[in-house]
């Protein structure tokens, strides 16, 4: 029995959307991609948006449309994507790091707390493993805020859906995404001012950069299905959660009356993160450490000054869950985390 860390949630459904673009002759950006945005603009509750086709390009022109130019600081974490540091510094923006909660790797709002706000421009709101970040209080400091929830997609405070308080919203529809187009990325606008903005500047790019009708088709089925996806990944997390209780490694947390999604099953090891990765793995599951691909992972921030990143980064492993997950496969995944060393 091998299980991977991720697979997507395509149905015989979602192929045969997809098949059904591929004989119209239509496969590149069109009335399909226009369909997939609205959809999503929709089910999060905003004015609309554009589905590109990099998550790169996307940041630069989110970033455009703040109006972010050189010199400008925009703030981050330190386990943010590390494309965000990149494109920052490709734009000669001057990117101001903030510490996590150790419980979640959300933005600390007590070290928050400790910044000289005064001269930031924008603030990234990211939602790390479907955890909610304290989006509300983010938005009291008056700074434009961006957010991105591609690991969050569902998510809310108690109040509002995670995507509506931003200007704009970013959420990958890469194949470990919660929903999937195949690649790609979607940029939504708050408001029709925002929208409008961002047409301009995506129309002043190549035609190429659009997500093509193929890969929207896929999409349309999978923002569909999506409250489905969260109620299958809900109940899968809660019989993991139950047997990881029985063992001395610990789970990350949802602290307030905010309700997180199961982007993955995250855990925050007690002890060595290869010793429990080479166990997993002679059971037939990967796992891979959470923050590998984070600005701190990917070496662009010291991690001196950033002791609940490190932390995490050091510690916090994710394991496989996903709505495909068979029910034989399920049990398997629970003795094993019963039994993690």
């Amino acid at each position: 029995m091998q299980i991977p860390i991720s697979r997507p949630s395509i149905k015989r459904s979602d192929m045969d959307s997809v098949l059904s673009c591929m004989v119209t002759d239509s496969i590149g950006p069109g009335i399909l991609s226009n369909r997939l945005a609205r959809l999503v603009a929709e089910y999060i509750g905003v004015a609309g948006g554009v589905a590109i086709r990099e998550y790169p390009r996307a940041i630069k022109i989110v970033f455009e449309a703040m109006g972010l130019s050189k010199g400008d600081k925009v703030l981050l974490t330190p386990l943010h994507p590390s494309v965000y540091a990149k494109v920052a510094r490709e734009m000669d923006l001057d990117p101001v790091y903030v510490d996590v909660a150790l419980e979640n790797g959300c933005i600390s709002l007590k070290e928050l707390a400790k910044q000289d706000l005064t001269t930031i421009k924008a603030i990234v709101s990211f939602a790390p493993l479907g955890f909610v970040p304290p989006v509300e209080k983010l938005l009291e400091t008056g700074i434009p805020l961006i957010e991105d929830v591609s690991q969050a997609i569902g998510a809310n405070t108690a109040n509002r859906r995670l995507g509506t308080f931003g200007s704009y919203t970013l959420i990958s529809l890469e194949p470990d995404g919660i929903i999937t187009s195949g690649g790609g990325i979607m940029i939504l606008g708050k408001g029709r001012k925002e929208v409008n903005i961002l047409q301009k500047i995506v129309e002043s790019y190549q035609y190429e950069i659009l997500l093509p009708d193929f890969n929207a088709a896929l999409g349309i089925t999978q923002i569909q299905s999506i409250e489905r996806f969260l109620s299958k990944r809900k109940d899968i997390a809660q019989l993991f959660s139950q047997a990881l209780l029985r063992t001395r490694h610990k789970l990350l947390f949802q602290p307030d009356e905010a309700e997180n999604v199961y982007y993955s099953f995250p855990i925050l090891v007690a002890s060595g993160l290869k010793e429990v990765q080479a166990y997993c793995k002679k059971q037939g599951i990967e796992t891979v450490p959470a923050f590998d691909r984070s600005i701190l992972g990917m070496g662009f921030e010291q991690e001196k000054d950033f002791p609940a990143a490190q932390a995490l980064y050091l510690r916090c492993l994710l394991y496989p869950l996903y709505p495909s997950l068979t029910k034989s496969s399920i049990e398997h995944m629970q003795k094993v985390l019963t039994s993690l060393p």
